[in-house]
């Protein structure tokens, strides 16, 4: 009952993933996730107080609704937040033991996409401990050049609107528009919407 439990909780969570970048609201709180310019294990940390109130609502919810003890839901939040933090932590693992890896578990390289300023490859690897979710749901997208990738949202590219007071009051801001057909820019075009 117990390992059932926990991929309860990791697929309940993946589904949380999905909603928080598919419902307008809870994109607004996340969205200071994705804010960051620098994939790093901070970012595994940034999360505005208002994902974290959902978040612990939807997660205690989905304790009680599939029973799970005490103690299996100490294990899972440990493996949970040891997953986020290696998934953020720009760790370059060897192509071969990562593609490896990633049968089963979410790896860097992988979550890094995530983050991408593409929407196609951010709307895409919302599993958070197990890869296989993302599979099921064909929402995996593991084929990308990682010299390819740059890390935010485009939208967003000034580290100078990224402080603590403004992300805080992200969320209850008009919140810019992130088309789908966004290209990533490259740090010329970057430095030029700096100035």
């Amino acid at each position: 009952k117990g390992i059932i439990a926990f991929f309860l909780l990791d697929y309940s969570n993946y589904l949380w993933h999905v909603v928080l970048h598919k419902m307008p609201l809870m994109w607004r709180f996340h969205l200071v996730h994705h804010t960051d310019l620098d994939l790093d294990i901070t970012t595994a940390f940034r999360f505005h107080f208002g994902e974290m109130i959902g978040s612990i609502i939807f997660r205690g919810l989905a304790v009680l609704l599939f029973g799970v003890s005490p103690l299996m839901v100490l294990i899972y939040e440990i493996a949970f937040d040891t997953c986020n933090q290696f998934q953020h932590s720009n760790m370059k693992l060897p192509l071969k033991f990562e593609k490896i890896l990633n049968k089963i578990l979410v790896t860097p390289r992988m979550h890094g996409i995530h983050h991408s300023m593409k929407k196609k490859q951010t709307d895409s690897n919302y599993s958070i401990i197990f890869s296989f979710w993302d599979r099921l749901h064909k929402t995996i997208n593991i084929n990308v050049n990682q010299n390819k990738i740059t890390i935010g949202v485009p939208v967003y590219p000034d580290q100078q609107e990224l402080n603590i007071l403004k992300l805080l009051k992200l969320p209850f801001t008009k919140i810019r528009e992130w088309e789908d057909n966004s290209e990533v820019l490259d740090e010329k075009e970057l430095d030029k919407m700096r100035e």
